[in-house]
């Protein structure tokens, strides 16, 4: 038993109807989802459940992953596939629903789109730093994706100058103007192990993703010391209409 992912099938689909599978003291899953889980330092989706039969409506909170099958494949981080998902929603809601309850799953777009927006920013402001510091991408210790910013911390020994701040910038925004395309693709062993590609550069990622970098709009980047050996890189989207319009 697993949860279907349609965000991986049609990333833009916000609404599904989906039907209880269990109840997990933290929430529900269903057989098929909108929602994205966190993983890979994007926070989970929110949004709201609707029943079809009384239109009962509760929020959820928050969306993670449990279970699922390990894969360990060459040149690629070790995860979980097949998994199942829970919608995080309040205790007290449980006891109303039954496992076969008919539910449309809504996600709240904004902040999907802002979640993905920041998440590709991000890659972007990777993909121009290591091309100024060659194997940087192995001192990152820590990531988190939000609909505010985005962040990467790495354990090197020195700081990240204004100007390095200001060529990344540039050559964010530069690509951004360029409109390049985004592919998301499979390793050819594991449906559910994908790689986000941009030009020559291509990373492993599951996350949500635009189809295209014309689609960020504007990047900001700053930097945060948070220690003597570590530094933070901070990515920042404002919003985006245009991009908030292709959610379906």
């Amino acid at each position: 038993m697993k949860t279907e992912k349609l965000y991986y099938k049609n990333p833009l689909q916000t609404s599904c109807e989906a039907v209880v599978i269990e109840k997990h003291p933290q929430g529900l899953i269903f057989d098929k989802t909108v929602a994205y889980p966190e993983g890979g330092g994007q926070v989970g989706d929110v949004g709201f459940l609707t029943r079809t039969s009384d239109n009962f409506q509760i929020p959820f909170f928050n969306t993670t992953k449990i279970k699922g099958r390990n894969i360990f494949l060459e040149d690629f981080p070790s995860i979980k596939v097949e998994t199942l998902i829970i919608h995080h929603i309040d205790e007290s809601f449980l006891e109303k629903i039954e496992e076969g309850d008919i539910f449309i799953l809504e996600i709240n777009k904004k902040n999907r789109s802002q979640n993905t927006l920041h998440h590709s920013a991000l890659h972007l402001a990777l993909m121009a730093l290591e091309d100024i510091k060659p194997g940087i991408d192995q001192k990152i210790i820590g990531a988190k994706i939000t609909d505010k910013y985005g962040r990467l911390d790495f354990a090197i020994d020195y700081k990240f100058s204004p100007e390095l701040l200001k060529t990344l910038e540039d050559t964010c925004n530069k690509y951004i103007e360029e409109n390049i395309p985004v592919e998301i693709y499979s390793h050819p062993k594991e449906p559910e192990a994908l790689y986000w590609k941009c030009k020559n550069y291509s990373v492993p990622c599951g996350g949500t993703h635009c189809e295209s970098t014309g689609n960020i709009g504007v990047v900001k980047i700053k930097r945060k010391s948070i220690g003597k050996y570590s530094e933070r890189l901070i990515v920042e989207v404002p919003e985006n209409n245009n991009f908030l319009n292709s959610y379906k």
